[in-house]
């Protein structure tokens, strides 16, 4: 790999194997041109914004011709994209700000369409999208930066004769341009392939120490607005329910934890005595009367026959999720808890101070 940058840190040229390509900005550091040999071949495009600074229009000329993209807005995301006649408009999870719901695909002036469906991650990115009949018409393997690997189809889909769709939506607030393979990020650009910003943070220190970093661990932080990374809707949600144990777990003695739990009704398990070479965990489980079912998992230092990667015992809080597993809420331990920060989806209290999510 090659990258070059201009006197302001904006990336103006780019050598990844066979492709390069080159890069030009307006006086606001927005890309306005590109060029080049991309996934798709040699093309050039152009690049154009509103007064807010969001993409309203892409044009790019490759062998195949030239076509232009249109983009309308709703505030900072995505509404509609539209090329020639043909518009995709996104609805999105009223619940998670960034979370992809729905996308209608249909003609320029009509009112009725085609309706997907998406499945996103907890960080929003869309893992698969199916049709009004279940059908699987785009899903995506990502790498650890983004960039989505391999995308497939459901062979079912295959065979009744209906095509694979196009699905540029990436991590949250992100499009992917398929002429660079970068992602566009409402105020920057965002390369999956490094897991780097092209330019420079537009707030400056204010978005953090790295000027060009997107987030500590992408699958639990997101930057929708390509500006300051926050811990996703998903981590927010653990975090808000972990917190709610820290002060009665932190520096007390399991014995004490033990009698205030079996007190108030939580029921006691010991998951692993029939295996004397496991690490003895002790699990208290209470179901709400909303119906909820909490778990807290007392868990000792290791053994002989089973290291305990974390170096001493700990508190992990589950969910019931009603679907025969558990989501892990979060950890809470003391000092000496290591290796914390292998740790992404959910948070981690060390003496009651967050360790991956502040």
């Amino acid at each position: 790999m090659f990258f070059r940058y201009d006197a302001r840190g904006n990336l103006i040229q780019r050598r990844h194997g066979l492709h390069q390509q080159h890069y030009s900005y307006d006086a606001d550091n927005r890309l306005i041109s590109a060029s080049g040999t991309g996934p798709e071949g040699k093309f050039t495009a152009r690049y154009r914004y509103d007064a807010l600074g969001r993409r309203i229009a892409k044009t790019v000329t490759t062998r195949c011709g030239t076509v232009e993209t249109r983009f309308l807005w709703e505030g900072w995301r995505l509404l509609q994209s539209r090329e020639g006649e043909r518009c995709a408009t996104y609805l999105y999870d009223p619940n998670e700000t960034w979370s992809p719901l729905a996308r209608v695909d249909h003609p320029a002036q009509a009112q009725d369409g085609e309706c997907y469906w998406f499945t996103a991650d907890l960080n929003g990115v869309p893992l698969e999208v199916t049709d009004a009949d279940g059908a699987v018409r785009w899903s995506g393997q990502y790498g650890s930066f983004g960039e989505v690997s391999h995308q497939t189809a459901e062979s079912w889909a295959l065979r009744q004769g209906k095509p694979t769709i196009n699905q540029p939506l990436r991590y949250a607030g992100q499009y992917a341009d398929s002429e660079t393979g970068l992602h566009y990020n409402l105020f920057r650009y965002y390369d999956p392939g490094v897991g780097r910003f092209t330019t420079q943070d537009p707030i400056g220190l204010n978005g953090g120490l790295n000027l060009y970093q997107y987030a500590p661990n992408p699958l639990g932080w997101v930057d929708p607005l390509g500006l300051s990374c926050t811990p996703s809707k998903g981590f927010s949600r653990r975090d808000r329910i972990t917190k709610r144990w820290v002060e009665r777990l932190s520096g007390k003695k399991p014995e004490d934890v033990h009698d205030n739990l079996t007190g108030k009704g939580w029921q006691v398990t010991h998951p692993q005595s029939g295996n004397q070479n496991a690490i003895q965990h002790t699990v208290y489980v209470k179901t709400t009367k909303s119906g909820s079912t909490y778990k807290l998992d007392y868990h000792p230092g290791g053994s002989s026959s089973q290291p305990n990667i974390h170096g001493n015992d700990y508190w992990k809080v589950y969910k019931a999720n009603g679907k025969g597993a558990d989501e892990v809420l979060g950890r809470i331990g003391h000092e000496g808890f290591k290796n914390y920060d292998l740790i992404n989806d959910s948070p981690v209290y060390v003496d009651g101070v967050l360790m991956n999510g502040g």
